[in-house]
């Protein structure tokens, strides 16, 4: 199954809000607003992509939200990723897609991301992609949550730097370099 991203049109927002809401998503991420994610659109600081399958444009399958904090000196964060069907591998290949794109393209010492703890099945990925937990003392997890205005605990915040092993192998369509 081929995965990439596209940008998000204002006409995807109500998937993007429904599978946002969807009961089995829910619990694990944040929920925006129509008003928040039309902003998000709108920023630049913003990137806001939808998840696609086979090159079907029509049919999103999940859609990724990262903020550009480069300037700040936070890296990229990614902030929500929803794949629409479990299981299919889906959301890990558009994770690696953007990961490609956040090295490659805006030259990001790193990326990060922060992970309820009790989504095992979350952490369970981003450990697989190269991201790790960095010991960082709760204070100063408070104020990187604070910054992309995630407040919420317990969020464990997990990294993955552009020189990592895990964090180069991967070309922009998100298939691995021979």
């Amino acid at each position: 199954m081929d995965v990439v991203l596209r940008r998000t049109r204002a006409s995807d927002l109500d998937r993007v809000l429904a599978l946002e809401r969807a009961t089995e998503n829910a619990p694990y991420i944040g929920q925006w607003s129509l008003a928040q994610h039309s902003a998000a659109l709108a920023s630049a600081e913003w990137e806001h992509w939808i998840i696609v399958c086979d090159g079907d444009e029509d049919t999103p399958e999940g859609f990724l939200i990262a903020q550009d904090l480069r300037a700040v000196g936070k890296g990229v964060y990614i902030k929500r990723i929803v794949a629409r069907a479990k299981n299919r591998g889906v959301g890990r290949r558009a994770l690696e897609w953007f990961i490609a794109h956040a090295f490659q393209e805006l030259a990001a010492a790193f990326v990060w991301l922060a992970v309820f703890v009790h989504n095992e099945r979350a952490r369970h990925v981003y450990r697989t992609l190269g991201f790790r937990f960095r010991g960082v003392p709760e204070a100063e997890a408070d104020a990187w949550l604070e910054v992309v205005g995630n407040p919420d605990r317990p969020a464990l915040l997990m990294f993955l730097d552009a020189g990592d092993p895990a964090g180069s192998p991967h070309s922009h369509d998100g298939r691995r370099k021979s």
